[in-house]
């Protein structure tokens, strides 16, 4: 029996498990013995992948309800555990905590206070300093020490430092230097974050027409790929500032 052949049997014995075990309709298992891996293809697309993504939605909305029950927990365990272990990861984990919470000043301490030895410039500590410097009003420091990131580590999450070098640009009036960051970006990438806040400034810099276009643009991408969450917010935001521009 050639290879492909057992692979789709193989396939089509675990879809028919699959489907017993966490008790879906009798008639996938016809679907499945009469239509070989076509079947398991559609048994997959319509039963496991959309209870794969209601799974995550459910446990985001249970933590989003915990942390409204109880919202200093998570803070109050990374607390503990930097208090009991100080370890690099502990201390970051805790000033990463404090910058989601608003603690921007508590979160620059320990970011700089982990800042010793082989730890001096390592690359994920001087990301999270370089955003609780910026949250905090200090977007000159964020530029510094994302400049001091580059140095380091050229190629560290390239969009997510390009965006906030831009971002920390725009907060001290440097709009050029701002643009040319994710014009560099976007011309490498197709990232929907990055194109909307090149709109955004262009729109502040008195540029509208361009600005709708960059927006029409993200717009575009949202609809003609397929998009994750994160991206699909920012889509949404889009078309709220075409509307508000009109």
């Amino acid at each position: 029996m050639p290879i492909v052949s057992i692979a789709v049997l193989a396939l089509d014995i675990f879809t028919i498990i699959h489907s017993i075990r966490h008790r879906r309709p009798t008639w996938w298992i016809v679907c499945i013995i009469l239509f070989p891996f076509v079947g398991s293809v559609l048994y997959f697309f319509f039963e496991v992948l959309p209870g794969t993504r209601e799974q995550r939605q459910v446990v985001r909305i249970g933590r989003d309800i915990a942390k409204s029950i109880n919202p200093d927990k998570e803070l109050q365990r990374r607390a503990a555990e930097m208090e009991v272990c100080g370890s690099i990861a502990n201390q970051m984990s805790f000033a990463a905590e404090c910058t989601e919470r608003g603690m921007f000043d508590e979160a620059i301490r320990v970011y700089r206070g982990a800042r010793e030895g082989q730890y001096e410039h390592a690359p994920d500590l001087l990301l999270g300093l370089a955003r609780a410097l910026f949250f905090n009003g200090q977007p000159a420091e964020a530029r510094a020490t994302l400049a001091e990131l580059r140095n380091h580590h050229p190629d560290y999450y390239r969009q997510e430092v390009g965006i906030l070098t831009a971002r920390a640009a725009d907060a001290c009036d440097d709009r050029a230097a701002a643009l040319a960051e994710l014009e560099s970006l976007l011309s490498k990438s197709v990232g929907l974050e990055a194109r909307y806040r090149y709109a955004e400034i262009l729109w502040r810099d008195g540029q509208a027409g361009r600005a709708k276009a960059e927006l029409e643009r993200v717009l575009d991408h949202a609809k003609r790929f397929k998009v994750n969450d994160g991206e699909r917010e920012w889509a949404k935001l889009s078309r709220r500032a075409l509307t508000a521009i009109g």
